[in-house]
């Protein structure tokens, strides 16, 4: 995983949770941790052989990696992870003890808890953990909602950690099929409905940096190779393909529940259509010199800090991936200056269209 100065792979919160469970140490049968960063609190807890849960691709190799490099390769360490929430409270293994951070996503955390709900034994403790700057009482509330009551422990280094206890009588969760729980987005000029799964950016309506990049989509070229890079719902690719619908799509994004929705969406709108679906890190498994063009509405953050070395590495990745003659376009804040970055990696930049908050650029290689 590349290394990114404004990004470190544990903080005080995590120290805090390891500190409670190993005052715990012997109380709980069965440990389950869910939205591990990186692995900080996966890795130290492996002895207790740990179910894990998490929608980032991203965090899912940095803790391989990290466990590769921390610990010796053994039985103890394989890594026992789901991607899907659906899976994870399939499993007959019913945890105690629940561990993990706060997500960012409100509608993830209310998913996340009401599905635990739904699994965890009686009796069994939740603890979760963030740093003040990043947690609400929105958030906090929820826990009593979806999951059962809850308390707050003293903060630590400007850390927090809630505790709840599980309460079956609450029954919060749906029975039905989470994408028909999911809010459906209408998208008419392209005759698309769209649904997203909670953790999924924009996952209850369409955003307004796409809806401006909808809106020049004449402007595209009709090629046969196409990615839509950090595909979320997988509207701007979906778009493309009602276009031009003979073209070979690839959705890429580092979240499982994006992946899952764009795949969704493509069978609902567009049954005959065939595309792929890749989760992982940018375009780290597109071949090289194999697309004409990638349509891109970058993301800027990485968890809750601001980082424009996340869309840096997709031009890089971009550059790699595309035929020569092929172009990337993207949508963006114009307050990112995006346009040095593609100068500077393509050699060329066009300003396609903007308006008073973005900006469509395009670069070719």
């Amino acid at each position: 995983v590349e290394k990114r100065s404004q990004l470190r792979a544990w903080d005080a919160a995590d120290s805090y949770l390891l500190n409670l469970v190993d005052d715990m140490a012997g109380s709980f049968k069965q440990l389950c941790i869910v939205h591990d960063n990186f692995g900080a609190l996966t890795i130290p807890l492996m002895k207790y052989k740990p179910l894990c849960y998490g929608d980032s691709w991203m965090s899912l190799e940095a803790t391989r990696q990290n466990l590769k490099k921390n610990a010796e390769a053994n039985d103890d360490n394989v890594l026992d992870f789901e991607s899907g929430l659906e899976y994870l409270v399939k499993r007959e293994e019913r945890p105690d003890l629940i561990i993990g951070r706060v997500p960012k996503s409100k509608s993830q955390l209310a998913y996340l808890l009401a599905e635990l709900n739904k699994w965890a034994q009686e009796g069994c403790t939740l603890l979760l953990a963030g740093m003040d700057k990043h947690l609400s009482k929105g958030q906090y509330e929820l826990l009593e909602k979806c999951f059962g009551p809850a308390s707050f422990l003293p903060g630590v280094k400007k850390a927090r950690v809630w505790r709840a206890e599980v309460d079956k009588s609450l029954a919060y969760a749906s029975e039905q099929n989470i994408f028909e729980q999911c809010k459906s987005v209408s998208v008419p000029d392209f005759e698309l409905n769209l649904k997203a799964l909670p953790n999924v950016f924009s996952n209850d309506h369409l955003d307004i940096g796409s809806r401006f990049f909808l809106g020049h989509y004449k402007c595209l070229p009709e090629v046969s190779q196409v990615a839509d890079l950090a595909c979320g719902n997988g509207v701007l690719g979906l778009a493309y393909l009602q276009r031009f619908p003979n073209a070979q799509m690839f959705f890429y994004d580092e979240s499982f529940q994006a992946v899952q929705s764009a795949k969704h969406n493509l069978a609902v709108n567009m049954p005959t259509n065939r595309a792929e679906f890749i989760a992982c890190d940018g375009l780290s498994k597109a071949k090289s010199n194999s697309l004409e063009l990638i349509l891109c509405n970058p993301p800027f953050h990485q968890q809750n800090t601001v980082s424009t070395s996340i869309a840096q590495s997709f031009f890089k990745e971009a550059k790699r991936a595309l035929k020569t003659g092929g172009e990337v376009w993207l949508v963006a804040n114009r307050h990112l200056g995006y346009h040095s970055d593609l100068k500077r990696i393509f050699g060329n930049f066009e300003n396609i269209a903007a308006n008073k908050k973005f900006v469509i650029l395009k670069a070719g290689k």
